[in-house]
């Protein structure tokens, strides 16, 4: 729980408790400080990240650098700051955009259209506002016309 009194309610806590506990209470106080403690708690990780460590980190690694010759960088790369339509199909399906050179990565892309459209959103909208990346969202709006899309070819 977090200490919101202040140090004048620990002065008025200090003289009620008496000089035994008043130790105590500095520590607590102390602890409180150090620990940065504030009203709001921390917020959660967000499904997004948490859908890229269960999905891409094994290859794109946890700041999005990829393997040298293996899996490409997420980190300052066109594919995931461009337009979100090649990236979406590379994710989903597995098509390789013209954007990523050929022969220069070894591995190949996993599809992960089995997660449902939020889902992916929100992945994708991870991989393009982290690492570095300035991208706009991916909504779920999108990732169901890459699926027609897709479907209709």
């Amino acid at each position: 729980m977090c200490l919101q009194f202040g140090l004048g309610g620990y002065f008025r806590l200090l003289s009620a408790c008496g000089r035994h506990q008043g130790p105590l209470l500095a520590l607590l106080l102390g602890v409180g400080l150090l620990a940065g403690c504030t009203q709001e708690p921390a917020p959660p990780a967000t499904v997004g990240r948490r859908l890229y460590v269960a999905n891409c980190v094994a290859c794109h690694q946890s700041r999005g650098e990829g393997i040298r010759g293996v899996q490409p960088p997420l980190a300052g790369t066109p594919v995931p700051v461009g337009e979100p339509e090649p990236l979406l199909a590379w994710v989903m399906f597995g098509i390789r955009p013209n954007s990523l050179p050929q022969g220069l990565y070894s591995g190949m892309m996993p599809q992960f259209g089995y997660l449902d459209d939020t889902q992916l959103a929100e992945l994708l909208t991870y991989v393009r506002s982290s690492f570095g990346n300035h991208a706009s969202a991916v909504t779920p709006e999108m990732v169901a016309t890459a699926r027609r899309v897709h479907l209709n070819h």
